[in-house]
This record gives structure tokens, C-alpha cells and sequence, in this order.
């Protein structure tokens, strides 16, 4: 059994736990910032191919007490790094601290790295190399306090990177926090569901492939694991195989709509990439435009935060604007705004019933949950 850390947006970890408890037998505990388990070589797979929410799936190689950065260095020094790559391979380091006796990053990661080589060059004569952009192996260093923990990253590039987008729009969500937000929206996928400030459309897009059961990463050629020693093919083509079998199309309402007309376009190559063309509906008009035909289902948007000195008075005018429109036309819905900006939903003028506290990178942000019943706000 391996040792299992799998890393998720803050503020997901619940919603990541209950995402994977349906397909992970082994107990499972939340953490900041994740979840951790031990599991088999298929869970790896697994997680890997089919997770929304995971963000890089970590594997302990070892750990060890250190209390300065030569104890970093034989710690990580007298692992036999010969197991996992050799010298013909390349590798990236990436590290994360919280400590008072590590406490500079750069330092701490050619540390790591210079042990890692030297152990390497002593058993076979030659060393591997860095790559940071592309590497054989990726390696994960986390110190917390004096306790360090070494993991082998099975993922590669981030999980949220499912391979359907051609261009990244400046202001798109992270596909892994997005499918997250989705969750916490409890959309019961019937329903329909709008977005009508949909920028490149991350929400429906995701929402469609949830609905009908298409792997996240279908589009995804690559992953870490599949240099490691073990990569068993034939197992890793049952798991593709058997996630790929549970694919089911259905009538769905999804509409999606933006302003910008080259926001539009960026969501439509997406969908032409994904086959879900005929699935989701596409306009290209102001949100207050947008009125819906049914008495039910979910608004859901993340608007502009806006940071940049004159924009202030501009955004408070349109999440004003939001509100209003919620109030007025979608009766009867859930509504939900996703922002990174607190003074801008003041602004939408609408009593929430809940704001749940979550990271979009390293900015605070909050979705906030309007159930919009009929009367007076």
C-alpha cells in the first residue's frame, strides 16, 4: 500500500472527501488543503483518471526529523533515490514550508537537490538532470515544523489541467475549483443551470461532463506515474477503459452566455474538443438579457473582482445590477456568486443565506448562496 496525499483548492476538502469516499475503499482523512489515504496502484491510477477536485496526487517516498539544512540533506541523502530514477532521468523539486528552522525556500530546494544528485552520482558514476518545465519525475518536499515528509508527485502537471482549453482566458477558473463550487451548489443535474457572465465557461463545461459521466482528464495524454518503474499498462488501460464505458448522454439544460464575443469563442473550441456541442447552449448577450423559461434550478456566476484604482465604482454598479436581476427574473432559484472581492458583494443587495469561505489561488474568496423565493427582499 502507498502512503497517499491528494491536494485540492482550500476550502474543498470536504467536498473532495465525499467525491472520492464513492470510489476509494480504504479510510479516508481529511487535511488542510487535502486529503490522505493509503492505497493500491489502481487507486493511484484511478484518482488520478477520474477525480474533479484533486489537484496533484502525492506519494510518501520517506520522512524524517530535521532540525537544520544538513539534516535536510543527509535526511534526503540516505534515501536510495537509485529505486525511484537513475542518472539518465530528469527531475523537478517543488518544496512547501512551515518552519522556524527551514525557512528559506530556494536554499532548502538546492539543498534537496544537491543530495539527491550526489547520491545518485555516488552509486552509478553520472547524475540526472533538472527540468523544470517537463521532467521524468517530480519530486514534492513538505517540512512542517522540524518533521520533513518526501513525496513522489504521480500526477505531473496540476489534475485541473484537463487538456480541453486551447487558450487560457486572463480571468478563467481553476477547472478543479470550479467542478468544487459546483458541488457545494448541490445542482442536482437535471435542473437547469445558468451562467450568464460565463467568460470561457469553466461552470458548464464542467457541469456537462459531470452530468454525463466523462472523465475529467479524457483529453489527457500524460501523467507522472507513467515513467515510474512499476507503470503496469495493462492495469492503467482497464481503468481508462472502464471510466470511459460509464459515459452516458442525456437531455440537459445549460445555458451560457457573455458579452464578449471572444469569450464566447474560447468556450465554443472547448466544446468542439469535448464533443458536447449539441449539449450546451451558447448566446452572446448582456446578462440582463438572459430571462429564464423555468420556475427552477441554479445561477451561477463569478463575476469580475477588479482591483485596479477607477474600476471600484464600475463593478459595484454591476454586481448592483446582478442582484437586481436575480431579484427580479430568477424567482425560484438558488442563486450563487463566486467572488474574491467582499466590499463588491455588498453590492448585490440580496440577503445570503450562506458564504462559504474558499481560495482561488492565494486570493480569499467567497461563494455566497441566494435562494431567491418570491416577495420582498
Amino acid at each position: 500500500m502507498y502512503k497517499i496525499y491528494l491536494t485540492c483548492p482550500r476550502g474543498l476538502e470536504e467536498v473532495l472527501y465525499n467525491e472520492t469516499k464513492d470510489y476509494i475503499s480504504q479510510t479516508i482523512d481529511t487535511d488542510n488543503g487535502g486529503i490522505t489515504f493509503s492505497g493500491t496502484l489502481e487507486d493511484i491510477y484511478r484518482v488520478n483518471y477520474k477525480t474533479r477536485i484533486g489537484m496533484n496526487l502525492h506519494v510518501e517516498l520517506f520522512q524524517g526529523d530535521i532540525s537544520n539544512y544538513n539534516d535536510l540533506y543527509q535526511t534526503i541523502y540516505n534515501f536510495n533515490w537509485c529505486k525511484i530514477l537513475n542518472h539518465g532521468n530528469t527531475f523537478s523539486i517543488k518544496t512547501k514550508l512551515n518552519s522556524d528552522v527551514i525557512q528559506k525556500q530556494n536554499f532548502c530546494t538546492m539543498r534537496s537537490k544537491d543530495a539527491i544528485v550526489d547520491r545518485i552520482r555516488k552509486e552509478t558514476g553520472s547524475r540526472p538532470s533538472i527540468d523544470k518545465r517537463n521532467p521524468d519525475f517530480y519530486i514534492f518536499i513538505y517540512i512542517k515544523n522540524k518533521k520533513l515528509k518526501v513525496f513522489l508527485n504521480s500526477s505531473g502537471w496540476p489534475l485541473f489541467m484537463r487538456g480541453y482549453r486551447s487558450k487560457i482566458h486572463k480571468a478563467a477558473l481553476n477547472e478543479s475549483l470550479a467542478a468544487g463550487i459546483l458541488k457545494l451548489t448541490n445542482w442536482n443535474k437535471n435542473d437547469p443551470l445558468y451562467d450568464p457572465l460565463c467568460g470561457s465557461g469553466t461552470f458548464l463545461i464542467e457541469a456537462a461532463m459531470d452530468a454525463f459521466n466523462i472523465p475529467p482528464r479524457i483529453l489527457r495524454k500524460f501523467y507522472a506515474f507513467q515513467n515510474w518503474k512499476d507503470f503496469d499498462k495493462k492495469l492503467w488501460s482497464k481503468i481508462v477503459n472502464e471510466e470511459q464505458n460509464k459515459i452516458q448522454y442525456k437531455d440537459i439544460k445549460l445555458y451560457r452566455s457573455d458579452i464578449i464575443s471572444q469569450n464566447i469563442q474560447l468556450g465554443v473550441e472547448s466544446i468542439e474538443k469535448l464533443n458536447l456541442t449539441e449539449y450546451i447552449q451558447f448566446e452572446n448577450k448582456s446578462f440582463i438579457d438572459v430571462i429564464p423559461s423555468e420556475e427552477k434550478g441554479v445561477f451561477i456566476s463569478n463575476p469580475p473582482y477588479g482591483y485596479r484604482i477607477g474600476e471600484m465604482d464600475e463593478l459595484k454598479s454591476l454586481y448592483k445590477q446582478i442582484g437586481d436581476h436575480l431579484k427580479t427574473n430568477f424567482q425560484g432559484f438558488d442563486g450563487y456568486i463566486f467572488t474574491g472581492n467582499l466590499e463588491l458583494l455588498k453590492s448585490i443587495g440580496l440577503r445570503t443565506k450562506k458564504k462559504i469561505i474558499l481560495k482561488n489561488g492565494m486570493i480569499d474568496c467567497r461563494l455566497a448562496y441566494y435562494p431567491l423565493k418570491s416577495g420582498k427582499y
